[in-house]
């Protein structure tokens, strides 16, 4: 497991950093006890980070072969994919926090024309740091999200560090790299298996059933209005809804 599904939430920042950062968060999502943006937190958490996608012991009926697959699942997304997002002043991601050095400028980054004396405009702003969301500049005195699995010549304003497939913010930056961008755990781990809509867990066999871009164990292939198993049988599929003939038409009258 992650070990991040408690109620405090703890930036790899320094302590001006951190607070920076949380100024930077819409105050409906700030991770503060007892606020709105504290359930905000804990039902991100639960939804992006789902327990039985990390720990194969809250799964339910895993077979022996199923177990063994989630288990290597599971520990090459912890080698591969999965990271935390450092917050650092730009230009500063990866270094000693005690430091605060500058760090050499970085691969992409925009230096300013020179003037015509031979001297910068405005040496403050020798190098811009551009966000690799939105393309916009990040202010050199406001801080920005790093991924050291995309290495620390990009970096993100707070409020991008999000899912490249659902656009949510990942909660307490824990990302997952793939494709050339940071995903939440959900999309990763659905964008490589099926995902159970019955259940809602990741389908480690081979013998699921599919109806167009939904999935279902076998077993949980039933009629959501009266529970009858529909393998083999007549079924409808509605807004995500799966019904035999009999409980749709009379959810329809």
């Amino acid at each position: 497991m992650f070990g991040m599904q408690g109620d405090v939430f703890r930036l790899r920042a320094t302590f001006m950093e951190g607070l920076q950062y949380m100024e930077l968060i819409p105050k409906e999502k700030q991770p503060v006890t007892g606020t709105e943006g504290a359930y905000y937190r804990r039902r991100q958490l639960m939804h992006q980070l789902p327990i039985y996608d990390q720990d194969p012991s809250r799964c339910h009926g895993l077979l022996e072969n199923e177990l063994k697959l989630m288990e290597e699942f599971v520990k090459q997304y912890k080698s591969e994919a999965l990271g935390v997002g450092e917050v650092a002043l730009p230009g500063q991601g990866g270094l000693p926090k005690e430091e605060g050095k500058q760090q050499e400028k970085p691969e992409g980054a925009e230096t300013i024309a020179p003037t015509t004396n031979g001297s910068l405009s405005d040496p403050s702003k020798e190098v811009e740091y551009v966000c690799e969301f939105c393309k916009g500049v990040a202010p050199p005195d406001s801080p920005v999200v790093y991924s050291d699995r995309a290495g620390y010549s990009k970096q993100w304003h707070p409020t991008c560090f999000v899912c490249a497939k659902c656009s949510e913010p990942l909660v307490d930056l824990i990302y997952f790299w793939k494709d050339g961008a940071p995903w939440c755990g959900r999309h990763y781990c659905e964008s490589l298996r099926p995902r159970c809509s019955g259940c809602d867990e990741i389908i480690f066999s081979e013998d699921y059933q599919r109806v167009e871009d939904l999935a279902w164990h076998r077993k949980h292939f039933v009629c959501e209005g009266c529970e009858q198993l529909l393998s083999g049988r007549a079924y409808i599929v509605t807004k995500g809804q799966l019904l035999c003939p009999t409980c749709s038409k009379s959810k329809r009258s």
